[in-house]
């Protein structure tokens, strides 16, 4: 054999070695946890976003239908305000009163803001005691002007107790003068029938109808109260 002949033939075979080696590792077949992982990642891809609930608020108007006399003025619903915590349509909940969190997936239909006002001209029409109830801006001459601020909006958690919360200041101005004729923060707290979100956003529902017709019974007492010369 030629000198450096069995140098060379030790390399080749030491390089046939590793592709035979290389041939039968891909060949082999793969292990069945290897698979199932390989499975899971696809299934976490394809899943997608997380499905987003929108729920509105709904209760029965409660229509009077005694004969007491009715004030005859027009009144106006303006825009409603809200803290900045219920700016947004996600649902607020607490577990203390220094922390507050969203559902990132359950949502209201419209902020706060928006559904609030709506609610209170159906129920003050509802009412009967103002002649007309209109929602600003109407071409409609409005007596008086009623507006407000949500300060609060949102499921309370307190141990096994999951309760809705609404608090609403409102105003009462009048439409000429620009004069305040009354104002006051009224807040309702409503327990959920169970601990699940859809109780606690039928809870919420009452508190707004519960809070509106208190203001109806203030506002109504207090303008028969004041009898200015406005009336």
């Amino acid at each position: 054999m030629a000198p450096g002949a069995k140098g060379r033939t030790i390399g080749k075979e030491n390089s046939l070695n590793f592709l035979n080696n290389l041939k039968g590792f891909l060949m082999k077949p793969i292990s069945t946890g290897i698979l199932f992982l390989f499975a899971l990642l696809l299934c976490a891809g394809c899943s997608g976003v997380p499905r987003t609930y929108y729920y509105r608020i709904d209760y029965p108007l409660e229509i009077q239908h005694d004969q007491s006399p009715n004030f005859p003025w027009t009144l106006g619903i303006g825009q409603f305000s809200a803290d900045i915590l219920y700016e947004g349509d996600r649902i607020v909940y607490r577990e203390s009163p220094y922390e507050a969190q969203y559902y990132h997936y359950r949502r209201w239909i419209a902020p706060p803001k928006k559904i609030v006002p709506e609610h209170v001209r159906k129920d003050y029409l509802a009412s009967g005691v103002f002649g007309k109830v209109v929602a600003l801006p109407s071409a409609q001459k409005v007596d008086y002007v009623l507006t407000g601020n949500v300060e609060a909006f949102e499921e309370v958690d307190e141990g096994s107790t999951w309760s809705g919360v609404v608090t609403i200041r409102f105003q009462l101005r009048d439409a000429k003068t620009k004069e305040i004729i009354w104002e006051e923060s009224i807040s309702e707290r409503t327990t959920a029938r169970k601990r699940e979100p859809v109780e606690v956003v039928r809870a919420i529902s009452e508190s707004p109808n519960k809070t509106i017709s208190r203001s109806i019974s203030s506002i109504k007492a207090s303008l028969q109260t004041n009898n200015t010369s406005a009336f």
